[in-house]
């Protein structure tokens, strides 16, 4: 935001004020100055004020004049394209050696065989107006040979702010200036508004009514007639480029600057065009569409707040006006708005439109209740000034709540203040503190102060913002620097942190990299995975007030944020991906105001299973890869995890799929996505494998079981490869529990084989095992391993009708 140092002189004496020095106070006392600027370069101060002695016709061109100016000391003979100016005129000189704002160089030229040692500019030539129809004609009485920006008054100093959302208050020239006064301890002044009322009452010539006071608790209207629409002056012109905003007629220009100025935002209405010449603020109800000022006919939610007319809707309520009634050539009557709407209200509304203006940002964060009908009068008063107008008798001051300009007192402990600062502040210094602030002092009693904020301070709400308002003002440099005094004390992780955080290290040893995405969902997301309509996962918690229609529920399932992360990053032409998150899902519970918040670790991968090399293999990744992966996890956190082949997603491929289990309970799926999903529904060309399980009750169980340790083995190992032909469709999950359990001498067991060929018997399959003996108090013996591989290869047999090869 731009704010103008001469502007703000209008209400506190800056005589003596450095601008560096004040924007360094004022980024001190929580108001950033981003950067300081001169309205006007340097160079501008080259060109001079003239008069023409002399005007008359180029003998080679019917277009050009020539003109004799004299600066007070010298005469000058200048060839000029204008047509706008006679003998006696008063204007701007460019001398030979000036360079403008546009970057042009003046220098001595001849224009059609006649010497022109000078440049006579206009406004736009000066940077002072986008566009100028001739050159700038000066006050007559000005004096000659000065500076033209000196004798205007238009140089002048801007400070850009970054003003924080709390502090909408000084979103205006009045809020920095008031700033300024409590920093430095000057008087602040608002000259007093009157416009002369010369008109018909004002309730002879419109009415207002509010429907929606809860979203409207005042509304003022002022009426203004007769208007001549035209341009502004040049002053006004000049404080609307400071603060960045273009000119474009004395009525639209006269709303821009009083919302500058005050902060309130205005508009403007062509009364005759306000169907019974009546304003109505209402909810939009069924008005489905209407088209803003900038011609886009936009779709109407039917909460947003609407101003209407007579017959229907003339602007969205604090954001933008509509076509049907724009100042326009035509306009002589206008019907000037100055309101007060609630913040949330403008806000949910501007971001359902996807529309934020200068109003709506200023609406979001609050205005001043109480400077409505000021405001209001201050557009009148310009209005009579610049435009001619003829202010209507009284103003149309709806206000069904007066309590809305009323601020909620708090009591306010110097002594806590001082004690949270580190400062020995007295009562006195702060009750100067919040006089310069425009707060209030209510009463007084037994150390503490009822203290009263100012209408404008939405931000003031508690003592320990108003312990913050002594703080900035008092001067944070000030404030003494200490060590604090701690008691140092052991602070151990719990053992869920500890066990996420080597769940996040395993993660990344296998090379995934982890995702955060937003809780929200769309809904339609979960549909398209194919999750059942009865089960949880369409559990959802519905967000009242959504960003988007695309985050409107809350996630039952991190899958669609994962798997749109992967699509990103194929878009871009990233092809080998192995993305992870550990966060919360969300499922509704009814009869419950609380959702049941569950966290879970889920991931997905493609691409290569090496990185791209010539040394290793182009193989990609698999069913297998994700399954070791989680097996490995389930062994950090010391828990079995088994894979059984049904009631898995039903996003997943079936074959190449499996559910998680542990301790009879599923806690996951894991497996392929279904060709269907990833060609219909995300456009994946590659195989995409992903899994999704319930880390709670996995840490839960982890927390409670003790960590063991075992010596090293002192006695060698034996080993033993067995193969056995078993039926195709039998899982090798089953045969590897069974051995496993079959002798403590069997210490490990693993498939290094799966087998299957035309010369294998008709629907048979090869496994063969690699089993590992151990005892820990002897050497084994080649008979002792015999017996025991005897009786585990009857048993196979008996159990799974395995053939030994």
């Amino acid at each position: 935001m731009l704010i103008s140092w001469n502007w703000m002189s209008d209400f506190v004496d800056l005589d003596g004020i450095d601008p560096q020095e004040a924007a360094a106070r004022l980024t001190l006392a929580g108001l950033e100055v981003a950067g300081i600027k001169q309205l006007c370069p340097p160079e501008l101060k080259r060109v001079v004020s003239a008069r023409i002695t002399e005007l008359r016709p180029h003998p080679e061109a019917d277009k050009l004049s020539l003109c004799t100016v004299s600066d007070g000391s010298d005469e000058l003979q200048i060839v000029c394209g204008a047509r706008n100016m006679k003998a006696g005129d008063l204007v701007a000189l460019a001398p030979v050696g000036t360079r403008l704002p546009n970057g042009m160089a003046i220098k001595k030229a001849k224009i059609r065989g006649i010497a022109s040692t000078g440049m006579l500019c206009s406004a736009a030539e000066l940077g002072l107006e986008e566009e100028s129809a001739g050159i700038m004609i000066l006050p007559p009485d000005l004096p000659l040979g000065e500076p033209v920006i000196d004798l205007l008054g238009i140089q002048d100093t801007i400070l850009e702010f970054e003003i924080t959302p709390n502090r909408g208050d000084c979103l205006s020239v009045i809020g920095v200036a008031r700033e300024l006064a409590a920093i430095y301890k000057r008087p602040f002044h608002l000259p007093e508004v009157k416009p002369e009322a010369a008109g018909k009452p004002v309730t002879e010539l419109a009415r207002i009514e509010i429907e929606d006071a809860d979203l409207c608790p005042r509304y003022v209207g002022r009426v203004v007639e007769n208007i001549v629409l035209g341009e502004s002056p040049l002053w006004l012109k000049t404080r609307l480029q400071a603060a960045g905003v273009r000119a474009i007629s004395n009525v639209v220009d006269v709303t821009n600057y009083v919302m500058l100025e005050t902060g309130q935002p205005l508009h403007a209405f062509d009364l005759d065009l306000l169907r019974q010449r009546r304003i109505i603020v209402r909810r939009a109800g069924k008005d489905g569409k209407f088209t803003t000022l900038d011609g886009i006919e936009r779709k109407i939610d039917p909460e947003t707040l609407m101003i209407c007319d007579g017959e229907g809707p003339v602007a969205i309520a604090g954001i933008m006006g509509g076509l049907n009634s724009e100042i326009n050539d035509k306009t002589r009557n206008v019907l000037i708005e100055s309101a007060f709407f609630v913040p949330a209200s403008i806000r949910r509304s501007s971001r359902l439109l996807n529309l934020s203006t200068e109003a709506s940002y200023r609406f979001e964060r609050g205005v001043d209740p109480q400077a409505t009908g000021r405001a209001a009068a201050r557009a009148a008063e310009l209005l009579q000034q610049l435009a001619q107008g003829r202010v209507a008798d009284g103003e149309l001051d709806i206000c069904p709540d007066p309590t809305v300009q009323e601020r909620a007192a708090i009591v306010f402990r110097p002594a806590q203040a001082n004690r949270l600062l580190g400062l020995e502040l007295g009562e006195g210094e702060v009750r100067d503190i919040f006089s310069r602030l425009r707060i209030g002092v209510a009463a007084a009693e037994d150390g503490k102060l009822t203290v009263v904020p100012p209408a404008w301070r939405f931000d003031l709400e508690r003592e320990v913002d108003l312990i913050e308002e002594v703080a900035r003002i008092y001067g944070y440099d000030r404030v003494p620097v200490s060590t604090p005094r701690i008691a140092v004390t052991e602070v151990l992780d719990d053992p869920e942190t500890i066990n996420l955080g080597c769940i996040r290290q395993l993660l990344a040893r296998y090379g995934c990299c982890e995702a955060v995405n937003y809780s929200f969902i769309d809904e339609a997301a979960v549909a398209a995975l194919g999750f059942p309509a009865g089960s949880r996962f369409h559990d959802f918690v519905r967000l009242q007030n959504p960003i988007s229609t695309e985050m409107a529920v809350m996630r039952t399932t991190l899958l669609p944020g994962l798997l749109a992360n992967l699509k990103n990053n194929l878009r871009v032409n990233v092809k080998d991906v192995r993305l992870f998150e550990i966060g919360r899902n969300f499922y509704r519970l009814e009869g419950e105001k609380q959702p049941s918040e569950e966290l879970f670790l889920a991931g997905v991968f493609c691409g290569r299973r090496w990185c791209e090399h010539f040394s290793l293999a182009d193989d990609k990744v698999d069913f297998f890869d994700l399954k070791g992966l989680l097996e490995e996890l389930a062994e950090t956190l010391r828990l079995k995890l088994t894979f059984t082949p049904g009631d898995f997603y039903a996003c997943l491929t079936p074959g190449q799929a499996a559910s998680l289990v542990h301790e009879d309970r599923v806690v996951g799926s894991i497996g392929r996505l279904h060709h269907r999903v990833a060609s219909e529904v995300y456009d994946f060309e590659p195989e995409v494998f992903l899994f999704e399980i319930a880390l709670e009750p996995l840490l839960q169980a982890a927390a409670t079981t003790p960590v063991t340790y075992r010596g090293l083995p002192r006695y060698p190992a034996v080993y033993r490869d067995l193969a056995f032909l078993f039926d195709q469709n039998l899982p090798a999950a089953e045969v590897l529990d069974f051995i496993r359990g079959q002798h403590k001498l069997i210490t490990e067991v693993e498939i290094f084989d799966v087998f299957q060929s035309e010369s294998l018997p008709a629907g048979k399959k090869s496994l063969a095992f690699r089993l590992t003996f151990q005892d820990t108090n002897k050497t084994l013996t080649d008979k002792k391993v015999n017996a025991i591989i005897a009786k585990l290869i009857k048993g196979i047999e008996d159990r799974f009708q395995g053939e030994v090869r």
